[in-house]
């Protein structure tokens, strides 16, 4: 039965405006070569002269409010003016998922309209924020429109470390009161592979819903039916009642053929029939060792891998990879796909799981605009770019939040006329917030950020919509006070059956808000430089950290960091990270080589939940060296982690001696020449900073 829509309880107004500060344009023209350089300066140049093109928000509203508890928020705008707004609630905040889809006619989220709440016959629907539902609408052939809806189903298969996924589609043609049957989109079958699953289930996440000016849906997802992760497409030419075969962008051992299997995809579409998709790929760094030309993988299909929704990081462990976003084109509506461009050489080295993917947008004029965050060290942050031939070339980088270094963000584009506007969680900031900048100009300069979400909350994943007149907009997104976050996550049941998989994600206590603003002359106040993310660099000393030794060296005590007297070798990393696991055996050399000299090797899991998954993977590879579990993920926040895994060498007197970030293997001459050192009495460092990190 459809709920009875009720009026959302608006927090209070808070005239929130920023700066993003001079000196983190300047980074990025320091790192960037002449195409950051000369990007930066534009765009620091552009903001001065188009201050005025900010937005006023109105007050914050808890949509969620309705269900209790909301997370992955969605926004989609029809060409009638109509706003559909969807989030995923669950009972008590649990892992039962279920779809909750708000239509309303002006989109002001106070205002009546349709609320319905939808599950799955196959299982609960997934609260992932890289992965939300997404929602598109498309004109039909008898003038009407049709609202689609695209989401995850999630399902515990014995003997699999990750649950299944399948990827579910769903319509309504009367403007959300009534929904069709969900069916499946994707077309391969791992009934060979895992006894008793079903054939709707495999490795699909990480996908895109669009709906074309010609009516057509089109889906793009990450894939493991053939081993490393790969985008897959399909479309629907019948408001989504049947599906077209699915394609394999990439051919298998073409260049680019492996995406990160992490990162969410992206889909746009012209008035001309081109259609664009955007990842985050996987290619080789041509400058390490026995590395091969850039934008290739070098590596082969592993059998059955893709039965881990997150397997498939790199191949063989020497192999350091380069994480870039590229884009591809279709001319014939998705059923074929051209050589993927990289939209810009971030050239950022990495081996581990970011989390972050594009965001793309099609102007009337038929531009591409592109937005994506790097976490490449010394120009992290969100950029911009455009392309106004096809994709086959992207104008230089804009950064528009760029520092030294950034948390994950995810960004999200909007376009109408000549507005373009970018959305994203922070990750310059120690606790993200979401913030905005508007052009008004076609993308060719930006004014400065604006917050969007108050300071000081877990704000995340942001979503994003502008009216048809360009002049307004609409932004969603979750959020959580940092101090309940951390709460939930120790309160989650310490499961230690050594038969217990990894559980279904939950909701937990976030809510999901939403501000309408209008775009317009507003006052702007600089932020102070004490509330940017930094992450733990060489020299500084090591923050305070203790915990259990599960398995290896020291089993059942507890394990001091920071200054214990002790040179310690510290690897932050978790088991649904493949990179993490490649790197054990090097890990478990270097305890062996240096154990007998004083070397102590902890390894700090930041899988949430029961340890029982991590106990069981420590012992299955006989790691004698400490392990250790964090499920808050504390070492994360205080060392400022960007990514798993990273690896630090702490002294006897606390100070970071040496890092790496990524797959330690191509690192491991530094890192004996910085254990050797740090073995020498008499080298020991001070601090080069203050002791006392934020």
């Amino acid at each position: 039965m459809p709920r009875t829509p009720s009026r959302h309880t608006p927090r209070v107004a808070v005239p929130l405006t920023l700066t993003l500060a001079t000196g983190a344009l300047l980074v990025a023209t320091a790192c960037a070569g002449d195409a950051g350089r000369s990007a930066a300066s534009d765009s620091a140049a552009a903001s001065a002269s188009t201050a005025s093109a900010v937005v006023r928000f109105d007050s914050t509203h808890e949509l969620s409010a309705v269900s209790n508890v909301g997370a992955a928020p969605i926004l989609a705008l029809a060409p009638d003016g109509r706003h559909a707004t969807a989030w995923v609630s669950a009972p008590n905040g649990g892992t039962d998922g279920r779809l909750h889809v708000l239509v309303t006619r002006d989109g002001a989220p106070s205002g009546d309209g349709i609320m319905r709440e939808l599950t799955d016959v196959l299982g609960p629907i997934e609260p992932h924020g890289e992965a939300p539902p997404k929602l598109a609408w498309v004109n039909r052939k008898d003038g009407g429109l049709t609202l689609g809806a695209l989401y995850v189903v999630g399902k515990l298969v014995p003997g699999r470390r990750f649950p299944a996924s399948a990827l579910r589609f769903v319509r309504s043609d009367d403007g959300g009161n009534s929904w069709s049957a969900p069916v499946t989109v994707t077309d391969d079958t791992t009934k060979a592979l895992v006894e008793g699953l079903e054939t709707d289930f495999g490795s699909h996440n990480f996908h895109a819903l669009h709906g074309a000016p010609d009516g057509t849906f089109h889906v793009a997802w990450l894939d493991g039916r053939h081993g490393k992760s790969a985008v897959y497409t399909t479309h629907s030419t019948d408001g989504g009642v049947t599906w077209a075969p699915n394609v394999r962008v990439v051919p298998a051992g073409a260049s680019l053929t492996e995406a990160c299997p992490c990162c969410r995809t992206a889909i746009a579409a012209d008035n001309n029939g081109r259609v664009y998709l955007a990842w985050r790929a996987v290619m080789t760094d041509s400058a390490a060792p026995g590395g091969g030309s850039a934008g290739t993988t070098g590596a082969t299909q592993g059998a059955g891998a893709g039965r881990d929704p997150h397997a498939a990081h790199g191949g063989a462990a020497a192999r350091r990879t380069i994480r870039d976003i590229v884009v591809a084109r279709s001319d014939d509506n998705g059923r074929s796909w051209g050589t993927p461009v990289r939209v810009h050489h971030d050239d950022w080295v990495f081996d581990g799981c970011p989390h972050a993917g594009p965001s793309l947008a099609v102007d009337s004029a038929g531009a591409l605009h592109a937005a994506w965050w790097t976490g490449k060290p010394g120009a992290a942050g969100v950029f911009y770019s455009q392309s106004r031939d096809g994709a086959q070339t992207f104008a230089p980088a804009q950064p528009l939040g760029v520092a030294d270094a950034s948390q994950p963000a995810h960004v999200q584009l909007a376009v109408r006329g000549r507005s373009v506007v970018a959305t994203w969680d922070d990750g310059t900031r120690r606790v993200p917030q979401v913030v905005m900048r508007v052009s008004s100009n076609g993308g060719g300069s930006f004014a400065e950020a604006v917050p969007v979400s108050e300071s000081g909350r877990a704000a995340a994943f942001p979503v994003l919509m502008v009216s048809p007149t360009g002049n307004a907009v609409t932004v969603a997104w979750s959020e959580q006070a940092p101090d309940a976050a951390q709460a939930a996550a120790k309160a989650r049941p310490n499961m230690r059956d050594p038969k217990a998989v990894m559980p279904l994600p939950r909701v937990g206590n976030s809510q999901v808000l939403v501000r309408r603003g209008v775009i317009g002359g507003t006052a702007v106040a600089e932020r102070t430089s004490s509330d940017r993310f930094r992450p733990l660099a060489v020299g500084d000393a090591a923050p305070a950290f203790s915990g259990e030794v599960l398995v290896g060296a020291g089993v059942g005590d507890t394990v001091q960091l920071a200054a214990s007297g002790q040179v310690t070798l510290v690897n932050i990393w978790a088991t649904w990270c493949t990179s993490c696991k490649e790197e054990m055996a090097d890990l478990q050399a270097l305890f062996e080589r240096y154990r007998q000299s004083g070397l102590r090797v902890v390894a700090v899991s930041v899988d949430q939940g029961s340890p029982a998954k991590v106990q069981r993977f420590a012992q299955a590879e006989r790691l004698g060296f400490s392990v250790v579990h964090d499920p808050a993920g504390t070492i994360q926040a205080s060392y400022g982690v960007v990514g798993v895994p990273e690896t630090l060498l702490i002294d006897r007197a606390g100070v970071v001696r040496w890092k790496t970030a990524g797959n330690i293997h191509g690192a491991l001459p530094a890192a004996r020449a910085a254990i050797d050192a740090a073995l020498q009495p008499t080298l020991a460092m001070r601090p080069s900073v203050s002791p006392q990190r934020p």
